[in-house]
């Protein structure tokens, strides 16, 4: 929310009206009329299309400045309540305009643009609309997806993400998307779904911009808000960590995972099997790099420039997956109330499908067997050992 901005009487209304007042009684959702609307593409007709085709890896590129717009008419009888865009890379600050009273195009409500992902409401009422760069903004636009709403709620999917935690309750650090819910199964929908925890999720390889949206699908469909971090390591694979480091610069992943810990100082951390699960070399190079940021984020003397900027922290608890000391196992079954009873391994395989790219591998969240996304080790604790070994936050106040 406080990536948006507002300008005029009607507009600061709706913006209180629709996000800050206290919610009515919730209504049937908003459909996606996208499909039915009437758009105009102020460039790029040629490939305008893809950013309607329901394809991450497809995306219209706009012309500059004027031509970075999308006329859009509703079907007759009906009204639009808001839109959401997915950007296939580079965001940037847009908004949504409405015509005055004159016929010319005035700013209703644009957003600073600062996540891959985003939903704008328009006030109650609208029949058309135009989608442009915010004011001030000329780059062009590479728009992955567009999707119109009808009238009625805010659909579940739509994203409205919250900036990076200032302080985070659990930070899992994984390496590839998808890695967050095939080896961790039901920890997100637990911790972030249902009881509403600040969880930070970091990610080493940033991957290719269709796998960044998937990602984005996957962690909303699990209940976290907060927007992840990627850290802009090569997708590279090897069969162990010695070589990986031959790939990543093991002294900058260090710095890397140090700064995250000291940036969202979480409660408790969360990252891979020291094996790399099936010997992944970038699962072991973040598992690696996180344990022994564990001693560095709180070393005053190691990597200043993030002492300067965020301090220093000393994580209370640390669980490494199938680590075998200290071992605590899960139970992602019990059926969550904020899911409507569903589990949290439901809900993890229903967010692993948000990958859609993955669909076609081997890969499955597994609560059974060598690689189960419930096993795991207490691998580091400043408040005492796990007594009932059900609860990542035993023994956090």
């Amino acid at each position: 929310m406080a990536n948006l901005r507002r300008i005029g009487f009607t507009a600061a209304v709706m913006l209180a009206a629709m996000l800050f007042l206290p919610a009515p009684a919730r209504g049937e959702s908003a459909a996606d009329i996208t499909g039915r609307c009437t758009m105009k593409a102020g460039s790029g007709a040629a490939s305008f299309a893809k950013c309607r085709d329901r394809n991450y890896r497809t995306y219209w590129q706009s012309a500059n400045g004027n031509g970075a717009t999308i006329e859009v008419t509703v079907p007759e009888g009906e009204t639009a309540s808001g839109v959401m865009v997915q950007w296939y890379e580079h965001p940037h600050a847009w908004g949504l305009q409405l015509k005055n009273d004159e016929g010319k195009w005035e700013d209703a409500v644009h957003s600073e643009g600062s996540f891959l992902a985003e939903w704008l409401p328009l006030p109650e009422g609208t029949v058309s609309f135009r989608i442009a760069n915010a004011p001030g903004e000329k780059r062009h636009f590479n728009l992955a997806e567009l999707r119109i709403y009808g009238a009625g709620d805010m659909p579940g999917e739509a994203q409205m993400w919250q900036p990076s935690a200032e302080k985070a309750d659990l930070m899992l650090v994984v390496a590839h998307p998808d890695d967050e819910v095939l080896w961790f199964g039901g920890a997100l929908p637990t911790y972030a779904g249902q009881e509403k925890k600040i969880c930070q999720v970091c990610m080493l390889v940033p991957s290719m911009p269709y796998r960044r949206l998937e990602l984005l699908d996957c962690l909303w469909t699990c209940g976290v808000r907060q927007y992840p971090v990627w850290g802009g390591f090569p997708d590279a694979f090897s069969g162990s960590l010695k070589k990986q480091y031959t790939r990543w610069n093991k002294s900058r992943l260090y710095e890397v995972v140090t700064e995250w810990i000291r940036r969202f100082r979480p409660d408790v951390v969360l990252t891979h099997d020291l094996g790399g699960e099936y010997g992944h070399g970038g699962h072991r190079a973040c598992a690696d790099a996180v344990t022994h940021a564990l001693t560095l984020a709180a070393n005053r003397k190691k990597y200043p420039r993030s002492v300067r900027e965020y301090g220093i922290w000393d994580v209370p608890k640390c669980y490494v997956h199938l680590y075998p000391e200290n071992s605590i196992e899960m139970d992602w079954r019990e059926p969550l109330p904020a899911f409507d009873g569903r589990t949290s391994f439901d809900i993890a395989e229903e967010a692993f499908r948000c990958h859609i790219s993955q669909q076609s591998t081997d890969y499955r969240v597994e609560d059974t067997g060598p690689t189960s996304c419930t096993r795991f080790g207490l691998y580091r604790s400043l408040v005492g050992e796990d007594m009932e070994k059900d609860d990542f936050f035993e023994n956090i106040p």
